[in-house]
């Protein structure tokens, strides 16, 4: 019998990305779901990105600019890179699938923290490559480990800082000393770097500042989290010119819409909305988490716009009265922490019903 389907979709579980808002609403009789389980911005897009939106909307008829110049040239200017060092993608879920096609194929590596990010595998996995696990440590990437794992098969390495779901982060000096272990002939070394925004830890590695050190090095970010663009889908990646240079020609011609194009430039230059997202997640984690651990629950520390929570035995009951409530949060089964749940940080008001929850429903500590 003829095979249709590649057998590398037999080792691929599809990503669930849960109901709708819609119809958790009807399913619930509520007016109103809080989704807290997809680390999405809680004070909503930049209102010059919805205005960018609107006055966009009329040229929907007309194909985007392929090459994304507008805002290539004006992340080049933020970022001090030259504008061929950076790349668009539909989110960076795209870029990662676009480093595995230029890069990869059967017989080659790629070192991965375990558990993580669940689109590093699949990409590595329909590449034909193989997809190597580091677990992590006390919820942090263990570089030692990761080190010990490349072999002169390995291709690629991915990190991700903050990581997700932990939302530990890498120390500069760390991510040095492990690019050095590497040595004169490095693989690929995708840094990504998605709540890389909301770190208040002055000694987090930050890639961008690490680019001119490592040849090899590539350096993804997104719009989705600090800018509020999530529905919009447009990341980015910046590397050496050479490295996008490769990356481009596996890059479908219009991958990035005309109207995330126009709200991202606009996204890029409302400081404000960033700063204010900043200052609300940085302080809205901490009242979460003191809150939290407050009532018993152990905390993993996070520099992200989420907190990564030890339940135990009681995270399935916490989750239900939860969702009863309207309040949608990540069973840490799904992301390979049973017993756990990820939680987004929302606005005071929000994070205050969840903590009332919480404490009617947690065992006493």
């Amino acid at each position: 019998m003829r095979r249709l389907w590649r057998p590398a979709l037999d080792r691929l579980t599809p990503y669930e990305a849960g109901p709708s808002l819609e119809a958790l609403r009807a399913q619930l009789g509520l007016a109103e779901v809080t989704r807290l389980s997809a680390n999405e911005n809680p004070l909503g897009p930049s209102p010059r990105a919805v205005e960018a939106v609107r006055a966009e909307a009329a040229r929907a008829h007309l194909y985007p600019d392929g090459g994304g110049t507008a805002l290539r040239l004006a992340l080049a200017t933020s970022l001090g890179v030259t504008a061929d060092a950076v790349i668009l993608g539909n989110g960076a879920d795209e870029l990662l699938g676009l480093i595995a096609w230029a890069a990869l194929e059967a017989g080659d590596e790629a070192v991965i923290p375990h558990p993580a990010f669940e689109p590093y595998w699949t990409v590595v996995t329909l590449a034909g490559a193989t997809p190597v696990a580091s677990p992590l440590v006390d919820y942090r990437t263990d570089l030692e480990d990761m080190a010990r794992r490349v072999t002169p098969r390995t291709k690629v390495v991915i990190l991700c800082s903050p990581h997700n779901p932990t939302g530990t982060i890498i120390h500069a000096g760390a991510f040095r000393r492990f690019a050095e272990r590497l040595g004169s002939d490095p693989p690929l070394l995708v840094l990504d770097e998605a709540y890389r925004d909301f770190v208040d830890d002055p000694e987090s590695a930050d890639g961008i500042t690490l680019l001119a050190e490592h040849r090899t090095l590539i350096v993804l970010r997104t719009f989705s989290k600090i800018s509020g663009l999530a529905g919009l889908r447009v990341g980015y990646a910046v590397a050496r010119p050479e490295t996008v240079a490769m990356l481009n020609r596996v890059r479908a011609p219009y991958n990035v819409n005309r109207l995330a194009q126009v709200a991202a430039v606009a996204a890029l230059e409302d400081r404000e909305h960033r700063e204010r997202t900043r200052r609300l997640v940085i302080e809205e984690r901490r009242f979460l988490s003191g809150e939290l651990r407050r009532l018993g629950l152990a905390v993993v520390p996070s520099e992200a716009n989420f907190v990564l929570v030890h339940a135990g035995a009681a995270a399935a009951a916490l989750r239900d009265a939860l969702l009863k409530e309207g309040i949608l949060v990540r069973d840490g089964g799904a992301v390979g922490f049973p017993g756990h749940l990820r939680i987004t940080v929302g606005t005071r008001e929000t994070n205050a019903r969840l903590v009332k929850v919480v404490e009617r429903t947690a065992p006493s500590p």
